[in-house]
Formats: structure tokens, C-alpha cells, sequence
């Protein structure tokens, strides 16, 4: 949620509070009573949209950065070997194929560089028992195609778990609209009788009703309040 949001998101839910204080006041009052637990479920949406939201997708991150690291470093090793067996046997054509820096891996997009992974793959497999020599064995082959798999299973989870995020800030800027409109067309007026009959509930929903802006300080601003007669 932006600033804006999370302002009054608190004056939602300092709101609530003040209705739950006085539902005794309000029990008699079926038409309040629905709207106040329409309120309460749009909360509690927004509450989850938010936890989705703000969801932290460090782990993953994490975990395909490690993959890609490691990646990295085996695309370099089957890279020197593949040289230096083409250096021997003066094929430059697979020494031009094989040839990559720590710099053009390191800069290379994520499809790219699995693509790089499985090309070295490709040209090394034919090649196992005389790339021995310069020490690539079978559990490089084994640790390669390994960590390739799980980098290519790693990059649409991140996609996923962001495009989640996007969907839950859409969602909360709709349920935002959506309160609004409660709060102004329903509750408010509903509330209207009360500073008549109970001026202590009503004095203490408008100022609820107040959106404090946290920026730099506490300074308050009457963005909302309920229509008086």
C-alpha cells in the first residue's frame, strides 16, 4: 500500500473500533448492523490483499540467485575445458562456440544464460572421456544439467509470486473505492440520529472518521467526516 493508503486504512480501522465500542447502541438497528459487518468483511479483505502484497519474495530471489551463481561457475569450468581440448586439437570452430567471460555470463538475461548452460551441455556431452583431462567428470555433467533444471523451474516462480503482488495492490485500490462509498453513503448517514441520542458515540465516530497523515510527523487534516443536517 502507498502512504495514502495506509493513512486511511487506519481510519478504517480506527472507525470499526469506535462501532464495535457502541454496538450495543446499534443492536436495535438491523440495517446498521449489515452494514457494519459489510464493513468488517471489506477489512479483513483488505487485511488479506495486503498480506499478499507485501509478501516477501526475498526467498525466492534468493534461491534462483544461488542457483544462477552456481550456474555460472560450472558454464566457466565446462567452458575452460571445452578451449582447452579445442586448443589441443586446434578446433577452432568449437573454441569460438565454447568461448565466454565471467562478464558475459554475469550480464547475461536469464533465458540467455540457461541457453548458454545447455549449448555448453550439448558440446561437452560428446566429448566426456576426453574432456576428463581437464577435469570434467561426470558429476559436473550431473551438477550442470542439475542446477539448470531448477534455474528454469526458479525463474517463472518469481513472475508468479510479483504478478500476485500486482494483482493484490489492484485489488486493494478497488476495496478502497468500494469503502468509501460505504462509509459515506451508509454508515455516515446512519450515524446521523446519534448526536442527538448519543452525542459521545457520534462525537467519537467523527473523529474517527479523521484520516492523520504519518509523514514526517503527525498532522492532522479532515479529508472525511460525516454530513451534519
Amino acid at each position: 500500500m502507498n502512504r495514502g493508503q495506509i493513512n486511511k486504512s487506519r481510519m478504517y480501522f480506527a472507525t470499526n473500533m469506535v462501532l464495535e465500542k457502541y454496538s450495543s447502541l446499534t443492536a436495535g438497528f438491523p440495517e446498521f448492523i449489515e452494514a457494519h459487518e459489510r464493513f468488517k468483511s471489506k477489512l479483513s479483505a483488505i487485511d488479506e490483499n495486503r498480506q499478499v502484497q507485501e509478501a516477501d519474495n526475498t526467498g525466492l530471489t534468493l534461491k534462483k540467485t544461488g542457483i544462477r551463481q552456481n550456474i555460472v561457475r560450472q558454464i566457466l569450468q565446462f567452458s575452460a575445458a571445452l578451449q582447452a581440448y579445442a586448443t589441443v586439437t586446434k578446433d577452432l570452430v568449437l573454441k569460438n562456440k565454447a568461448t565466454y567471460s565471467n562478464t558475459d555470463l554475469i550480464r547475461a538475461a536469464d533465458p540467455v544464460l540457461y541457453d548458454i548452460g545447455h549449448l555448453l551441455l550439448s558440446l561437452a556431452t560428446p566429448l566426456r572421456n576426453e574432456l576428463q583431462r581437464f577435469f570434467v567428470n561426470q558429476k559436473e555433467y550431473d551438477e550442470l544439467v542439475e542446477n539448470l533444471n531448477q534455474f528454469k523451474l526458479a525463474i517463472p516462480q518469481k513472475r508468479v509470486a510479483t504478478g500476485t503482488s500486482k494483482v493484490s495492490t489492484g485489488n486493494i485500490g478497488q476495496m478502497f473505492e468500494t469503502i468509501d462509498l460505504l462509509l459515506k453513503q451508509e454508515l455516515d448517514v446512519l450515524m446521523l440520529p446519534f448526536q442527538f441520542t448519543n452525542l459521545n458515540f457520534y462525537q467519537e465516530y467523527k473523529n474517527a472518521r479523521l484520516i492523520i497523515g504519518y509523514n514526517g510527523g503527525r498532522s492532522s487534516a479532515v479529508v472525511e467526516e460525516p454530513a451534519t443536517p
